[in-house]
């Protein structure tokens, strides 16, 4: 259990420093256009270079995995929620004393009542 959660650790820091590295990227280019410098955005994002290109869909298919799972979270989360206002909203009834018999207990010893 402990080597899974390490390579779970392992893998999520690794696809973190990948998109990390990608928005960094994005915000300089950003910034240069923001800035009015000519920017060859095709060369800088490795348009034409094949292993560039999948890197980038990888981390935006990783991206948009990581969003539709925490938008899943969010909702099982909220449907726990409602579950559990409606349930403290809900009356309680009380129970009705008159009609239910209080049922005798037995003596868990043969000895005298108020023997030790």
């Amino acid at each position: 259990m402990s080597i899974q959660m390490i390579a779970l650790r392992n893998g999520f820091a690794a696809f973190e420093r990948r998109a990390d590295a990608k928005i960094g990227l994005l915000k300089e280019v950003i910034e240069k256009i923001q800035n009015g410098e000519k920017v060859d955005v095709s060369g800088l994002l490795g348009k034409g270079n094949k292993k560039q290109e999948e890197e980038w869909e990888q981390v935006l298919r990783d991206i948009e995995r990581e969003e539709e799972a925490w938008a899943q979270t969010s909702k099982t989360k909220r449907k726990i929620a409602r579950e559990a206002k409606l349930k403290l909203d809900k009356p309680v009834d009380e129970p009705d004393t008159e009609s239910k018999e209080v049922p005798q207990l037995k003596s868990k010893s043969s000895a005298p009542r108020g023997f030790y």
